[in-house]
């Protein structure tokens, strides 16, 4: 065990910490100047008392350690023996910019299914998530949905004052018939929930694992817009007819169970081969991430596969290689490809790669990210200049056609996106007929 300060003998949590500022820290190329001496400065206020710290005020004080870097990429993954809440809400909520709603319930709650969150603990969306905030790096679109696990986790609120219990909390909510009640929902072992999913499926109705079998309810729009369909799945396919348009959706970008990228590929393939639609629909809107590399050179030949538009939906869980995917369209054919949604979840300046530097008491993992993005300006002549070699370069990626979901649409099983596709493609037809 190291020494401290007059010889003292430094305890696990502070040598964890002194390791973070050695080895994630100082090496890390994403903290600008003045983070990365803010970032010591934290580490320095914290060290003299992590030990005296609770598991929750450690496991946050260690996440605020990674999000002083300002890039979405840098994040804290618990590796194998790190500690982490067993239990969680019983409930499933998303956050949109106008509140939380409630997605999913066990059978005890299901009545508070499509339910708007007022407050939490007497707290709204507002106050808590500037509570929040400093607990992730990057955009606030992308840190609201990065930070939702605080809220559903056991004793992370009442860890940061929001909370005056660290086993239940009391929630305000207008139920979908208008009703407006209090609640207060306990948390339960997540032994006794239904599998754990990757956040995009959180939007879906379709249940996951356990869930039918544990009784739990989810929103479930009639009839439930393409976008929120089958959303066991990651790759998607399905030619609309009524707009002459192949409709491809992508929810990751890498292999996933009994999917595979290369198998969504051919697939593409085969309808845009049989079917010769007019434009194409590609839906980037829960595209989180993955490997680019996997798609970048087909992409380049989409557009001149369709003799109409190319339009990508885009939106704040568009992500990583999302949104590079989303700018490689835009690079490739300006003129033919319209963007539609809502702004995506990061800059187009950004770190990702690297490997996690796991802290060797606490087994929480810091991402050290080394390889650079500018999707803007390139960044040629550095040395970790990682994303030129994809040539993705574009202006900006604000949408063409602005359709973002909102909670209302979202809970009527509206698709603002594609209303706005479909308005933009019959509006054109009827322009050309005019001009024949």
């Amino acid at each position: 065990m190291a020494l401290g300060v007059c010889g003292a003998q430094a305890g696990p949590r502070a040598e964890d910490l002194e390791y973070a500022r050695s080895h994630y820290v100082l090496k890390s190329s994403a903290f600008s100047a003045p983070a990365r001496e803010q970032a010591l400065r934290y580490i320095d206020s914290i060290t003299a008392t992590a030990d005296a710290m609770t598991h929750e005020q450690y496991l946050l004080s260690v996440q605020r350690i990674a999000a002083l870097a300002d890039n979405g990429h840098d994040a804290v993954h618990p590796a194998e023996g790190a500690w982490y809440p067993d239990a969680r809400l019983p409930v499933r909520m998303l956050w949109f910019p106008e509140g939380w709603v409630v997605a999913r319930a066990d059978a005890a709650h299901a009545d508070l299914v499509g339910a708007r969150v007022l407050s939490i603990e007497g707290h709204g969306s507002a106050q808590v998530f500037q509570r929040l905030r400093d607990l992730s790096g990057g955009l606030d679109r992308y840190r609201r949905w990065n930070v939702q696990y605080v809220v559903e986790n056991a004793g992370l609120l009442q860890a940061l004052g929001l909370a005056s219990h660290a086993d239940r909390l009391q929630l305000s909510l207008r139920l979908a018939g208008g009703r407006q009640v209090r609640r207060t929902l306990r948390f339960v072992p997540k032994s006794t929930m239904p599998t754990p999913q990757i956040l995009e499926r959180l939007w879906s109705p379709a249940p996951w694992p356990g869930e039918v079998e544990r009784g739990w309810r989810v929103v479930d729009p009639r009839p439930t817009p393409l976008y929120l369909q089958e959303g066991q799945r990651m790759f998607r396919v399905s030619y609309l007819a009524g707009l002459d348009a192949l409709f491809v959706q992508m929810r990751v970008h890498y292999d996933m169970q009994d999917e595979t990228v290369a198998g969504f590929i051919s697939q593409v393939d085969q309808e845009l081969a049989a079917r010769h639609p007019r434009h194409l629909i590609v839906d980037l809107r829960f595209d989180t991430g993955g490997d680019i590399d996997t798609t970048r050179d087909w992409q380049r030949t989409l557009p001149s596969r369709v003799p109409g538009r190319v339009y990508v939906l885009v939106g704040p869980y568009t992500f990583s290689a999302g949104i590079v995917a989303a700018a490689a369209f835009k690079h490739d054919a300006p003129a033919q490809v319209r963007l539609v949604g809502d702004e995506v979840g990061d800059r187009l300046q950004w770190w990702s790669e690297g490997e996690d530097v796991c802290l060797p008491h606490s087994h929480y993992c810091p991402h050290l990210t080394t390889g650079y993005w500018d999707l803007v300006h390139g960044c040629a002549g550095l040395a970790a200049c990682y994303g030129d070699r994809l040539d993705a370069q574009v202006p900006d990626l604000t949408p063409d056609l602005r359709a973002p979901i909102t909670a209302d649409s979202w809970l009527a099983g509206r698709d603002p996106g594609m209303e706005a596709i479909a308005h933009d493609v019959h509006s054109s037809a009827a322009a050309e007929a005019v001009n024949r």
